[in-house]
């Protein structure tokens, strides 16, 4: 099941095939055999994704962007060129290079014949820095290994692009040692007349030495931790405190029920910020790089936080039927409903549009869309759409160029939609858009494309959007004032947020909620609400809903 591999590799038949692709003279009827299937299913990907088949020279990031990739990758970079490097001494006479590249394809080092590197890097710009991401390169090795979470091998006309059908690619993920977590990506690449076919089995035999070597670092990581957690916990002998390693995992906790029951809903509930006392880093003995943490949270019987310490005893039947989705939290059966909806679509890569009005918490449903989601490790980016003038829309969502305009930083500056990177951009009040930008926010929503203003270099956004409004875009629609295609993209799944004065049912749940927060934020000790109090907020029409 391993692509590009167990076939015969006929470049004569695949450039022919590649041609009659790219030509548009393929017919979907035709009966072909399961090797070139698989190569118009892959090109169709890329076509898909907008990639530009006559792109010969791969993108390269600027030194800063570089310089921050291996800062990120330290360790992995420590323990991976040695080990290419240790290989490299038999490779001296066999015309090739061996690439190491990052998670989101970006090479981070190349080795081998001195030759081979420099005509790499002036036909292709196969140098440090450059990125062979599938969306960016299309079909490749590091790109596509990186796609598939497995091992490839990518000859010739394989490759989507023309400009890189002179080479052959064998390139395998390198794993975490928890055996799924993808590190970066080993390649070994050649010319097309000096393919060798043991090439899959180096970079195979290369990424399983360096996860083995990973998992020493790890063991002398787990250590460490262990070893921290230890010294601070015989500090503070009787309170709640969690152990976390770098991947946000609880590795182990004190043995309070306060802090069983944190743990026990670790991977589903996003732990309220105010919970927590301290959070102190543990960092690797040799730099200042963080290898996990040590969570202290607050005394559960002074915080009285819901989400951390359970019901009151007073309200428990009625806690019981709460449904939280994050910080938002009902017992509204409408409302509950909505909140099953959203979480069932979180780990999808789906838009998500919110629709209510001011102050119903549309932004805290959409932190928590991000939070629930694979892109929780990346940015989550919240801009309000009718606080930006018309005027710096472009700029602002969509970055700028060296002198793109009169006033402009010097240096360039990147937009929303670069800076989100692979995370969520949560458009806030998106019917507040003048036409000219939601035609272009529509170009970015169909293809990932865009352009920097005073650039022609085409860029690809990799974010998820969750919008929000509280206008009925069906009436702007109607009048003329927002586009229908936009539309029909922003709202893949619509959910209405109902105001306070609909759930009154919830008023006097958020009421407790927020007597104790302010106690605690003031100091007050243990708060609560009078009948008279209690009653008043009940029958308050809450405009606003705040």
């Amino acid at each position: 099941s391993i692509p590009y591999v167990g076939f015969d590799k006929d470049p004569r038949s695949v450039k022919a095939l590649w041609e009659r692709y790219h030509c548009g003279l393929l017919d979907d009827e035709e009966r072909r055999d399961p090797y070139h299937d698989l190569l118009v299913d892959e090109w169709r990907r890329c076509t898909a994704m907008g990639v530009d088949v006559t792109m010969a020279r791969a993108r390269r990031l600027s030194e800063e962007e570089f310089r921050q990739r291996a800062e990120a990758n330290q360790l992995f970079l420590e323990t991976s060129i040695p080990i290419i490097q240790d290989v490299g001494r038999f490779l001296d006479e066999v015309p090739g290079v061996m690439l190491l590249a990052d998670t989101s394809g970006c090479m981070l080092h190349i080795t081998g014949a001195p030759d081979v590197q420099e005509r790499a890097a002036a036909l292709s710009g196969i140098v440090q820095g450059s990125h062979w991401g599938e969306a960016m390169a299309g079909t490749n090795g590091m790109g596509t290994a990186l796609t598939k979470r497995q091992p490839v091998h990518v000859f010739a006309s394989e490759h989507f692009c023309e400009g890189l059908h002179r080479w052959s690619c064998a390139a395998a993920p390198i794993f975490d040692s928890d055996g799924s977590t993808v590190l970066g990506i080993i390649d070994f690449t050649t010319a097309e007349s000096d393919f060798r076919d043991q090439a899959l089995a180096l970079t195979v035999s290369l990424a399983n030495s360096i996860q083995a070597r990973m998992g020493l670092h790890r063991a002398l990581e787990h250590s460490r931790l262990m070893s921290a957690f230890g010294d601070y916990a015989r500090r503070y002998p009787a309170d709640d405190l969690l152990l976390v390693d770098r991947f946000g995992h609880i590795v182990t906790r004190s043995a309070t029920d306060n802090s069983r029951r944190v743990a026990e809903r670790w991977s589903s509930t996003p732990l309220d910020p105010a919970a927590v006392q301290a959070s102190i880093e543990v960092t690797r003995p040799d730099s200042r790089s963080s290898i996990g943490r040590i969570v202290h949270l607050k005394d559960a019987r002074a915080t009285g936080h819901a989400r951390v310490t359970g019901a009151e005893p007073q309200a428990k039947d009625e806690t019981a039927a709460v449904r939280r989705f994050g910080q938002f939290m009902t017992c509204e059966p409408d409302t509950k409903a909505m909140l099953d909806a959203l979480e069932r679509v979180a780990t999808a890569d789906v838009n998500v549009l919110l629709v209510g009005e001011t102050g119903t918490g549309k932004e805290l449903l959409a932190r928590h869309l991000h939070a629930s989601s694979p892109r929780r490790a990346e940015p989550y980016l919240a801009v309000n759409c009718g606080a930006i003038s018309a005027e710096l829309m472009e700029s602002t969502f969509f970055g700028y160029v060296r002198g793109a305009f009169s006033g402009a930083d010097p240096r360039g500056r990147t937009g929303y939609f670069e800076s989100a990177r692979s995370g969520t951009l949560f458009l806030d009040e998106i019917g507040e858009l003048p036409l000219a930008m939601q035609a272009a926010l529509l170009r970015v929503l169909e293809d990932g494309s865009y352009l920097r203003v005073g650039s022609s270099e085409p860029r690809r956004a990799h974010c998820r959007v969750v919008a929000a409004t509280h206008r009925n875009l069906a009436e702007l629609v109607e009048q003329g004032r927002f586009r229908q295609d936009l539309y029909f993209r922003v709202k893949i799944l619509q959910k209405t947020v109902k105001p306070l004065r609909e759930r009154p049912c919830d008023i006097p749940l958020l009421a407790r909620q927020f007597v104790k927060m302010l106690g605690v934020k003031h100091g007050l000790g243990a708060c609560g609400l009078t009948a008279e109090a209690a009653a008043a907020l009940e029958r308050y029409l809450w405009p606003g809903n705040a």
